[in-house]
Parts: structure tokens; sequence; C-alpha cells
């Protein structure tokens, strides 16, 4: 029970302090990347290359640190996942931006700027929309709640804190601007998170029809229309699925709100789920 008990205190204690995101450093993961790549002969490696030998790095260095944490003691253990977990997982981060997002649609419009925008939803940042970002951001929230919630809780009771870590380390090279990583490998590396998300992005489409109505999800889901990019098609899997539970006739501001109250209900679904896994021996 301690996986369904790290999962409840990480999301416990980000929701009650507020000023958590000031202590996630992501630059921590920068200055190592930069160190590896200054060690690196760049001439024989390309760029990708050189991300995933990287990202397989930290892997292999989070599992020693947590296999050494769990040989200790299992409070060691518990702490450290427990961490990386922090660190990891940003379900009230993202509804907090999305609640910023809400003010400013409902009262100060003309205060949102591009920037703001992109940084609740990056993968928008490549978008040739030049009006009616906002819109975009809304029926883009479903995907970004993989990215911060369920894919990282998925990993996490799958493979553990290495995995969750690992998948941030990814998510940060292709979403981050403080990585200097070009658009080429960019798009090489979402050929890995589409694997990685694959799962994650169903599951929550599935279950978006049980906590709503089940009949125009699952009508949806069955009527998708899906590009033919790998990456692209799970965007639009989760997010077509989403249209489904929100009214689009509504404000924008109201469209949010009923967003919001689906991702909460979609994760207490997951939790309630998980929660049966463990209690039958499942999840340790």
């Amino acid at each position: 029970m301690s996986t369904i008990a790290i999962i409840i205190f990480a999301l416990i204690i980000e929701y009650f302090f507020d000023d958590l995101k000031e202590y996630r450093k992501d630059s921590l993961l920068l200055k190592g990347f930069n160190y590896f790549e200054n060690k690196i002969d760049k001439e024989k490696y390309s760029k990708n290359s050189i991300c995933i030998l990287y990202t397989l790095i930290v892997l292999i260095l989070s599992m020693a640190v947590i296999s050494i944490a769990d040989y200790l003691s299992h409070i060691i253990y518990f702490t450290v996942s427990l961490l990386i977990m922090l660190f990891c997982l940003r379900t009230n981060q993202f509804n907090r931006d999305i609640e910023e997002l809400k003010i400013k649609l409902e009262f100060n419009k003309e205060s949102i700027d591009k920037s703001d925008l992109f940084l609740l939803c990056p993968n928008l940042k490549q978008t040739r929309a030049k009006s009616n970002l906002s819109v975009l951001v809304i029926k883009n929230l479903f995907f970004n709640s993989i990215r911060n919630t369920f894919a990282i809780i998925f990993l996490f009771l799958l493979l553990g804190a290495p995995a969750a870590l690992t998948y941030k380390l990814l998510d940060l090279m292709i979403y981050s601007d403080i990585f200097k990583i070009n658009a080429q490998t960019k798009n090489s590396l979402k050929k890995y998170i589409y694997f990685i998300d694959f799962i994650p992005v169903r599951l929550t489409s599935y279950c978006l029809s049980i906590v709503s109505n089940y009949d125009r999800v699952i009508d949806r889901i069955n009527n998708l229309e899906l590009s033919n990019n790998p990456y692209l098609s799970n965007v639009e899997y989760v997010n077509q699925t989403g249209e489904s539970v929100f009214d689009a006739s509504r404000s924008e501001s109201d469209q949010i709100i009923q967003i919001q109250n689906i991702l909460a209900r979609t994760l207490i679904a997951w939790l309630s789920v998980i929660f049966l896994l463990g209690i039958t021996g499942v999840f340790i």
C-alpha cells in the first residue's frame, strides 16, 4: 500500500503547499544534461542520441538510488520516492494555472499573453493559429492533464519513481524552453513519448465516459478523426474525446469550470481503482 500512499501524500502536499513550484528545480536536470553534453563527443553523436543517452543515464541512476534506499530502510525508500513524485506530479500546479486563465478570461481577457497560454499548453507552441488561441488551449487541457498527472501516476504504478522521473525529463526536453534543443530533435523525442503516453491517453479517455456521459463519449471514441502522425494522434485522441464532455456553446470560463470538474472526477476514479487494486494486493 506504500505505492498508493506516496501518490496520495504527493497530491495532498502539493494541494496545500502553494509555493512548491518554487522548489521544483528543473534546472538541476538541465545542469546534468549540459555537463554530459560537454563531456561527450558531439561530432560522433547526434543531438538526439545525446538526449536519449542522458535519459537512460538518469533512469539507471535513479533506479540505483531507489534500490539503495529500499535496501537501507523502507522509510528512506518512501521518502525518496515521495520527493521524486513531488517533483514529477504537477496536478495542482496545473489546476492553479488553469484557474488563473479562467479568471483572466472572465474579468480581463486583454491581459492574456501568448506566453501564458503556451505555458499552460506548451504543445501548442508550433500552432499556426493567429486567433482564438484560448479556444485551442481549452481543448488541449485534456492532453496536458495527461502530461502533468495521469501519465506520471501510470508510470509510477507500473515501474516506480525512476520511470516517472524519466518521463518528466523527456517532457521537459520536448516542451521546456530551458533545454536548447532544435525542433528536429524534439520531433524525434516525441516518437518515444507516443509509446509512453499511448496507454494513459486511452485509459483516461475511457475513464471520461465513466465520470460523464457514457454513450456520448463512447460514440465520440468510435468516430475519432486522427492524423497519421503518431504523436499528434495521441493528442487528438484525448482532446477529441474530451470535447464531448463539456458544452462549447457556453462562455470560455464556464467551459473551463466544466473541464476542471471532469478532470477532478477522472482523477478520483483513477485513485479509486488504484485503491481497490491495492487492497487486492496488486500494488504493494
